[in-house]
């Protein structure tokens, strides 16, 4: 009932709301309105911090001396052991074996003693022949040589010796010869022999004193065919430090004996030089030098004074160096040292078996030369490095070889004239990358007289690939510039003679070497030489073998 009436009152009640009225303004602007921006300005690009507390520095301590009571015991550790990297296997001796088209055979031979730090010996033996014919003649040649060495180490000094002997054999098939056995000869009178046999002993002090001067003492004889020709050479390097300056002075003996054969008819002659060289090092203003001299007397008293002078600069650390200064060289010339450069070389007086209508002696003069040189080394960039020098001087006694020819022979005898010379040699080495790299040597010469069989212009190129040295590959090609060749008839005529001279063709060498490691003790390689097929005169009236190739196995034990 109550509710009732209380909706009835709400109902019929009324009631007035008066609300606030705002009246609109209006703004009336007279001139253009530009709204702006201030620009904002800091007053620190870097907000800095800065802590006015000051850290207390001393401090205050008491120490006790006291006894931590522990059953706990500690397990002593035991001491490390350092284990070497293992030193790879050595082997005792080596084997090799080959044969090939145009090559009769090639045989070599390695024994070594084991590691040891007080002695070491061994013995090396090599053998190359070939059988074969040019113009159905015979033009073999042969080569056996067989090195005995031994090395005693001991406290302050070390002592080596060697024992050298070889062999060299070659046809002379200018003219030649198809028979191989000549009655009443003890050997083919076309075959040209050479057996030279060296005995050495030799010192080194290894002692750092001052007042040890001697450091090293060489001593050797040796012998060319039976005595036809002996030197003994005796040697000393003193050595000593002067004031900041190092001072090193080689005194040498060298005594010539030929013809000492019993059975010669020929006349024994000899010849004894005694020489000294002082050189002497230091640096100044950034440069080191090296000074010396060459001072000769031989047994006629004839006395010889040559100086040395050397400049080396490094303008760049590591990258580039260069030098120069004035150098001397001497070759002393004898039947040995001839033989090497030209084994068709006339005989008379060496034990050979000769059909005789003549016979003269090689003249054995010294070679000296004396040049003005500067050089380089340039460090291009990692693993690839150029070299190179120029030279020019005068040469005494400069040696070269003149054709003599009869109806038995056409060898050759050494001639000796003055020159001047120029000399430029460059070599460049590169490391492509880890399997290709690239050599390159080359050499120029210029004379002003007309030398004979020496070439102006060498150069071999080469590029050796490595694969893993498992498999190398080698190929290279070599180039001999162009030579004047001499022809004189017996008996030999003066140099200045009116003579006939020809020029023999420039000669373009391709070789190739193939050389597979199957594992570590056996090998095999191929090489294949003159693929050109080049048949050019080595020497006037000497033709090249051709195409010749060679296959081999090698074993180490």
């Amino acid at each position: 009932m109550k509710l009732n009436k209380i909706f009835i009152v709400i109902l019929f009640s009324a009631s007035q709301l008066l609300a606030q009225d705002i009246g609109t303004t209006e703004v009336r602007v007279f001139e253009g309105f530009k709204p702006t921006i201030p620009e904002a300005s800091r007053l620190n690009s870097k907000a800095t911090f800065s802590d006015t507390i000051k850290k207390e520095r001393t401090q205050e301590y008491t120490v006790i001396t006291t006894d931590l009571k522990s059953d706990y015991k500690i397990r002593p550790l035991k001491a490390a052991k350092v284990k070497p990297d293992k030193i790879p296997k050595l082997y005792q001796s080596r084997m090799s074996l080959g044969a090939g088209y145009r090559v009769g055979s090639k045989i070599s031979a390695i024994y070594n003693s084991m590691r040891s730090k007080d002695i070491s010996y061994g013995v090396i033996f090599n053998h190359f022949n070939n059988n074969i014919k040019i113009d159905k003649k015979l033009a073999g040649k042969s080569n056996n040589n067989l090195h005995l060495f031994a090395k005693k180490i001991k406290k302050d000094k070390i002592y080596i010796a060697n024992l050298d002997y070889e062999r060299i054999g070659v046809f002379t098939y200018g003219i030649g010869t198809d028979k191989k056995y000549f009655e009443g000869f003890e050997n083919n009178p076309y075959y040209n022999r050479f057996t030279y046999t060296k005995f050495s002993i030799s010192s080194i002090s290894t002692e750092k004193t001052s007042d040890k001067m001697i450091r090293n003492t060489t001593f050797f004889i040796s012998d060319l065919n039976e005595r036809s020709e002996n030197q003994i050479h005796l040697s000393f390097n003193l050595s000593k430090t002067i004031n900041s300056f190092a001072c090193n002075l080689e005194i040498g003996f060298d005594n010539y004996l030929r013809y000492n054969n019993l059975d010669s008819q020929l006349e024994n002659t000899d010849l004894k030089i005694l020489g000294f060289s002082p050189t002497t090092s230091f640096k100044r203003f950034g440069i080191d030098f090296d000074l010396g001299f060459d001072f000769d007397i031989d047994h006629d008293f004839a006395i010889g004074f040559f100086p040395k002078i050397k400049a080396t600069k490094e303008l760049v650390k590591d990258v580039l160096l260069i030098y120069g200064g004035l150098d001397y060289s001497e070759q002393k010339h004898t039947l040995k040292s001839l033989s090497d450069e030209n084994p068709y070389i006339h005989s008379f007086g060496t034990n050979q078996s000769i059909l005789r209508d003549s016979s003269f002696l090689q003249e054995l003069e010294i070679t000296d030369a004396q040049e003005l040189y500067v050089g380089m080394r340039n460090v291009l960039g990692k693993g690839e490095v150029l070299e190179g020098s120029i030279a020019y001087g005068i040469v005494q006694n400069f040696a070269h070889f003149i054709g003599l020819t009869n109806d038995n022979y056409n060898r050759f005898q050494v001639n000796y004239i003055n020159v001047k010379q120029l000399h430029a040699t460059a070599n460049y080495d590169r490391e492509v990358n880890n399997i290709i790299s690239l050599n390159v040597n080359a050499d120029y010469y210029k004379w002003d007289k007309e030398v004979y069989h020496k070439p102006d212009f060498t150069c071999t190129v080469s590029t050796p690939v490595n694969l893993r040295n498992k498999i190398k590959v080698i190929p290279s090609v070599s180039y001999i510039g162009k030579r004047v060749a001499l022809e004189s008839p017996f008996p030999p005529l003066p140099y200045d003679s009116v003579l006939d001279a020809i020029e023999l063709p420039t000669q373009i060498h391709a070789n190739l070497g193939l050389y597979y490691n199957y594992t570590q003790n056996i090998s095999a390689y191929v090489q294949l030489n003159n693929l050109t097929n080049s048949k050019k005169d080595i020497w006037r009236g000497y033709l090249e073998v051709g195409f010749n190739g060679l296959f081999g196995l090698n074993y180490s034990f």
